[in-house]
């Protein structure tokens, strides 16, 4: 019996390592996919525009994705995590400058 309950356990923990590992992957995937929207709206806020404080959201935006690859290829989950915690941190800096350049582009307006 104790070899049929430690066969099973293993069983169970197998399965349970395959759906986490799922799941992490699906939130890196769906993680990116938005990155990847914000990325495309990062022109109509003036990322694409040649000026440091408008770029800086495109730049902000491709180094978290960037970092969010690495959530894939990298084997130990501390670092996984933490390469995904840093992402998390670019990604809400860019938008939020972007939210800035909307401001300003609204206000003054970009000027070439």
């Amino acid at each position: 019996m104790n070899a049929e309950q430690s066969s099973s356990s293993s069983v169970v923990e197998d399965s349970s390592e395959k759906s986490a590992a799922l799941d992490q992957l699906t939130r890196v995937r769906i993680f990116l996919g938005i990155q990847g929207f914000f990325l495309v709206v990062s022109v109509f806020t003036g990322g694409f525009n040649f000026k440091l404080w408008s770029m800086l959201d495109t730049a902000l935006m491709i180094q978290s994705i960037g970092i969010t690859a690495l959530v894939v290829v990298l084997e130990e989950v501390k670092h996984r995590r933490l390469a995904f915690r840093v992402a998390i941190v670019l990604y809400l800096l860019a938008v939020f400058d972007m939210g800035i350049n909307v401001c300003i582009s609204g206000v003054v307006g970009w000027r070439q």
